[in-house]
Protein backbone atom coordinates (compact mmCIF):
# COMPACT_ATOMS: atom_id res chain seq x y z
CA UNK A 1 0.00 0.00 0.00
CA UNK A 2 1.78 2.99 -1.34
CA UNK A 3 -1.20 5.98 -1.06
CA UNK A 4 -1.21 7.14 2.74
CA UNK A 5 -5.00 5.99 3.95
CA UNK A 6 -5.14 6.70 7.58
CA UNK A 7 -7.66 4.99 9.79
CA UNK A 8 -9.53 7.54 12.53
CA UNK A 9 -11.08 5.52 15.25
CA UNK A 10 -13.78 6.93 17.98
CA UNK A 11 -15.21 5.83 20.99
CA UNK A 12 -17.70 8.97 21.69
CA UNK A 13 -19.42 10.00 24.46
CA UNK A 14 -20.95 13.17 25.79
CA UNK A 15 -18.24 13.46 28.54
CA UNK A 16 -14.86 11.90 26.91
CA UNK A 17 -14.37 10.85 23.42
CA UNK A 18 -11.44 8.48 22.80
CA UNK A 19 -9.42 9.07 19.40
CA UNK A 20 -6.99 7.19 17.48
CA UNK A 21 -5.32 7.46 14.32
CA UNK A 22 -3.42 4.89 12.66
CA UNK A 23 -1.24 5.06 8.90
CA UNK A 24 -1.16 2.88 6.13
CA UNK A 25 0.42 1.08 7.52
CA UNK A 26 -1.36 0.12 10.63
CA UNK A 27 1.06 2.17 12.86
CA UNK A 28 -0.51 4.20 15.46
CA UNK A 29 -0.03 7.87 15.07
CA UNK A 30 -2.25 9.40 17.50
CA UNK A 31 -3.76 8.23 20.52
CA UNK A 32 -5.98 11.15 22.46
CA UNK A 33 -9.17 12.23 23.71
CA UNK A 34 -11.01 15.05 24.07
CA UNK A 35 -12.88 15.81 27.62
CA UNK A 36 -16.38 17.84 27.06
CA UNK A 37 -17.13 21.16 28.78
CA UNK A 38 -19.77 19.84 31.26
CA UNK A 39 -22.69 21.69 31.33
CA UNK A 40 -22.75 22.38 27.83
CA UNK A 41 -25.62 21.56 25.27
CA UNK A 42 -24.21 18.47 22.92
CA UNK A 43 -24.25 20.62 20.07
CA UNK A 44 -21.57 23.06 22.04
CA UNK A 45 -19.52 19.73 22.41
CA UNK A 46 -19.92 19.39 18.50
CA UNK A 47 -18.08 22.61 18.54
CA UNK A 48 -15.43 21.45 20.90
CA UNK A 49 -14.89 18.59 18.85
CA UNK A 50 -14.54 20.22 15.64
CA UNK A 51 -12.14 22.73 17.05
CA UNK A 52 -10.02 19.96 18.11
CA UNK A 53 -10.32 18.34 14.80
CA UNK A 54 -9.45 21.66 13.02
CA UNK A 55 -6.80 23.03 15.73
CA UNK A 56 -5.15 18.86 15.45
CA UNK A 57 -4.76 19.11 11.70
CA UNK A 58 -7.08 15.63 11.89
CA UNK A 59 -9.43 17.16 8.95
CA UNK A 60 -6.39 17.58 6.45
CA UNK A 61 -5.01 14.17 7.27
CA UNK A 62 -5.55 11.73 4.79
CA UNK A 63 -7.77 9.80 6.60
CA UNK A 64 -9.85 6.99 4.57
CA UNK A 65 -11.63 4.87 6.85
CA UNK A 66 -13.86 6.27 10.56
CA UNK A 67 -14.18 3.74 12.72
CA UNK A 68 -16.94 4.27 16.01
CA UNK A 69 -17.53 2.59 18.67
CA UNK A 70 -21.28 1.84 18.18
CA UNK A 71 -23.44 3.64 20.76
CA UNK A 72 -25.32 1.56 23.16
CA UNK A 73 -28.63 -0.72 21.88
CA UNK A 74 -30.02 -1.82 25.84
CA UNK A 75 -29.82 -1.17 28.69
CA UNK A 76 -26.61 -1.93 31.00
CA UNK A 77 -25.64 -1.10 34.65
CA UNK A 78 -26.26 1.97 36.45
CA UNK A 79 -25.39 4.66 32.94
CA UNK A 80 -27.66 3.37 30.65
CA UNK A 81 -31.33 5.21 30.95
CA UNK A 82 -33.15 5.86 28.66
CA UNK A 83 -32.19 9.55 28.33
CA UNK A 84 -28.22 8.57 28.58
CA UNK A 85 -28.39 6.12 25.53
CA UNK A 86 -30.71 8.85 23.54
CA UNK A 87 -28.03 11.52 24.39
CA UNK A 88 -25.14 8.99 23.69
CA UNK A 89 -27.03 8.43 20.29
CA UNK A 90 -27.64 12.05 19.37
CA UNK A 91 -23.79 12.82 20.26
CA UNK A 92 -22.89 9.45 17.59
CA UNK A 93 -24.94 11.20 15.16
CA UNK A 94 -23.44 14.93 15.29
CA UNK A 95 -20.09 13.43 14.98
CA UNK A 96 -20.49 11.16 12.64
CA UNK A 97 -22.63 13.68 10.22
CA UNK A 98 -19.55 16.40 11.01
CA UNK A 99 -17.32 13.49 9.99
CA UNK A 100 -19.26 12.49 6.86
CA UNK A 101 -19.60 16.31 5.81
CA UNK A 102 -16.28 17.41 6.29
CA UNK A 103 -14.22 14.10 4.99
CA UNK A 104 -16.97 12.77 2.57
CA UNK A 105 -16.57 9.42 4.27
CA UNK A 106 -19.30 7.20 5.69
CA UNK A 107 -17.90 5.65 9.35
CA UNK A 108 -18.59 2.21 9.94
CA UNK A 109 -19.68 1.12 13.01
CA UNK A 110 -18.37 -1.49 15.34
CA UNK A 111 -19.92 -3.02 18.56
CA UNK A 112 -16.83 -2.38 21.46
CA UNK A 113 -17.61 -5.86 23.38
CA UNK A 114 -17.45 -7.74 19.69
CA UNK A 115 -14.55 -5.12 18.24
CA UNK A 116 -12.80 -6.39 22.07
CA UNK A 117 -12.86 -9.96 20.87
CA UNK A 118 -11.64 -9.51 17.54
CA UNK A 119 -8.28 -7.20 18.66
CA UNK A 120 -7.76 -9.12 21.86
CA UNK A 121 -8.96 -12.86 21.36
CA UNK A 122 -7.18 -14.70 24.05
CA UNK A 123 -8.56 -12.07 26.63
CA UNK A 124 -10.69 -13.48 29.38
CA UNK A 125 -12.44 -11.28 31.26
CA UNK A 126 -14.04 -12.36 34.05
CA UNK A 127 -17.84 -11.68 34.86
CA UNK A 128 -16.65 -10.99 38.36
CA UNK A 129 -13.60 -8.35 37.58
CA UNK A 130 -14.09 -5.46 39.73
CA UNK A 131 -12.84 -3.39 36.97
CA UNK A 132 -13.18 -4.31 33.52
CA UNK A 133 -12.31 -1.71 31.09
CA UNK A 134 -8.52 -1.86 33.37
CA UNK A 135 -8.27 -5.02 31.73
CA UNK A 136 -8.75 -3.57 28.66
CA UNK A 137 -6.24 -0.70 28.76
CA UNK A 138 -3.70 -3.10 30.13
CA UNK A 139 -4.10 -5.19 26.96
CA UNK A 140 -3.63 -2.02 24.70
CA UNK A 141 -0.74 -0.68 27.01
CA UNK A 142 1.45 -3.95 26.09
CA UNK A 143 0.55 -3.12 22.55
CA UNK A 144 1.20 0.07 22.70
CA UNK A 145 4.30 0.85 25.28
CA UNK A 146 5.48 3.95 23.77
CA UNK A 147 1.54 5.80 25.29
CA UNK A 148 2.27 8.02 28.04
CA UNK A 149 -0.95 7.47 29.55
CA UNK A 150 -2.33 10.03 31.56
CA UNK A 151 -2.72 9.51 35.11
CA UNK A 152 -3.96 12.13 37.99
CA UNK A 153 -1.68 15.18 39.38
CA UNK A 154 -3.04 14.44 42.66
CA UNK A 155 -3.71 10.93 43.09
CA UNK A 156 -1.46 9.25 40.53
CA UNK A 157 -4.36 6.92 39.72
CA UNK A 158 -4.94 6.48 35.88
CA UNK A 159 -6.93 8.72 34.68
CA UNK A 160 -10.97 7.48 33.29
CA UNK A 161 -10.16 9.17 29.96
CA UNK A 162 -7.30 6.49 29.32
CA UNK A 163 -10.46 4.14 29.07
CA UNK A 164 -12.00 6.04 26.09
CA UNK A 165 -8.79 6.12 24.15
CA UNK A 166 -7.95 2.61 24.59
CA UNK A 167 -11.43 1.43 23.32
CA UNK A 168 -11.15 3.89 20.28
CA UNK A 169 -7.76 2.23 19.93
CA UNK A 170 -9.72 -1.30 19.72
CA UNK A 171 -12.09 0.12 17.22
CA UNK A 172 -9.86 1.08 14.75
CA UNK A 173 -7.98 -1.93 14.93
CA UNK A 174 -10.74 -4.08 14.81
CA UNK A 175 -11.51 -1.65 11.67
CA UNK A 176 -8.08 -2.51 10.15
CA UNK A 177 -8.09 -6.42 10.98
CA UNK A 178 -11.63 -6.42 8.95
CA UNK A 179 -10.04 -4.75 6.19
CA UNK A 180 -7.05 -7.25 6.05
CA UNK A 181 -9.13 -10.30 6.30
CA UNK A 182 -10.57 -8.82 2.64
Amino acid sequence: MNKKEYTLGLDISTSVTGISLFNEEYKLINLSHIKFTKGKSLFEKLDEFVELMNKNGYIKMPIKFIAIEEPLKKFKGKFSNADTIQKLTIMNALISGYLYRELKIEPEYYNVNSARKIVFPNLIIPQSAPNKKYLIWNAVMKLEPQINWEYSKRTHKLKTENFDMSDSYIISMTSILSRRKK
